[in-house]
């Protein structure tokens, strides 16, 4: 994701007084070594709470994971719309043949046959999800003549929550505006506040 999408949210965490590193990569053609090294080299000996909105959450957990951080280095990750559960909307690009464009964002976990079945690391997790159905998520629930999940119009609410997170919060939001949500900023800030005095 390009670091101009999060920035909004990243000048408000700034003016709270957190040291925010925002970090752009290319989602559908992702070098994992190489974005793995430069969060390892932001990280540094920590304390740092990891933020991620949709696929970054699930960077965030492939990167934990794969990379063995200490709950001292990272004690709290907190994502917003991401998919822990898979995304099923990428499934459905599955179906349709053109899950290509998806490209390495599936190296993550993105397609519901990868997913972790429960959080796979130590550190804390507090998922926020939306529940303003606004994007391609209710149209597709509609040609597949399946249920119309709740959900931020991109992920389901369900797909959102995973065994072992400390903490579920839904908000009044679609996948995108989470982003922009002074309440979003909000609920970050007392949290992480917690973890960073």
């Amino acid at each position: 994701m390009n670091k101009i999408i999060m920035a909004p949210l990243a000048n408000r965490l700034e003016t709270l007084g957190y040291q925010v590193d925002n970090i752009s990569y290319p989602s559908t053609k992702a070098d994992k070594a190489r974005l793995f090294k430069t969060v390892d080299r932001l990280v540094g000996d920590g304390p740092a709470i990891l933020l991620g909105h949709s696929l970054g959450g699930l960077v965030i957990t492939e990167y934990l994971f794969t990379q063995k951080v200490s709950i001292e280095k990272v004690p709290l990750v907190i994502t917003i719309g991401t998919p822990h559960q898979g995304a099923r909307i990428a499934k459905d690009m599955e179906k349709f043949k053109i899950d290509k464009l998806l490209g390495s964002a599936v190296q993550f976990g993105l397609l519901p046959k990868k997913f972790q079945k429960s959080w796979p690391v130590p550190q804390r997790l507090i998922s926020i999800a939306g529940n303003v159905k606004l994007g391609a998520r209710p149209l597709l629930d509609r040609v597949w003549g399946e249920e119309i999940e709740e959900s931020d119009g991109t992920v389901s609410i369900a797909e959102t929550q995973i065994p072992g997170m400390t903490e579920h919060i839904i908000v009044k939001q679609s996948h995108t505006s989470m982003v922009y949500s002074r309440e979003v900023v909000r609920i970050i800030h007392q949290k992480a506040s917690r973890f960073s005095s």
